[in-house]
């Protein structure tokens, strides 16, 4: 998902809606806060496993936005 595509969902949400983030293990449900955000750049891969993995560089050739989230 791009900033533009989040903007463009958020936009038809009223502004005083709380944002959480969530994830579900098997029949766990974990909820967590948004606590920031920022940009940084690196270089975006993959390990054997499929899991994303993203190394900062300032030469990178991606800029990707962060969201560093606590337990809610």
């Amino acid at each position: 998902m791009t900033v533009k595509q989040l903007l463009e969902k958020l936009s038809k949400i009223d502004e005083n809606t709380r944002v959480v983030v969530y994830t579900e293990h098997a029949s766990d449900l974990d909820i967590f806060e948004i606590e920031d955000v920022s940009v940084g750049t690196g270089t975006p891969g993959r390990l054997e496993d499929g899991k994303a993995v993203f190394g900062f560089d300032r030469k990178g050739p991606a800029s990707w936005l962060f969201i560093q989230v606590v337990p809610a």
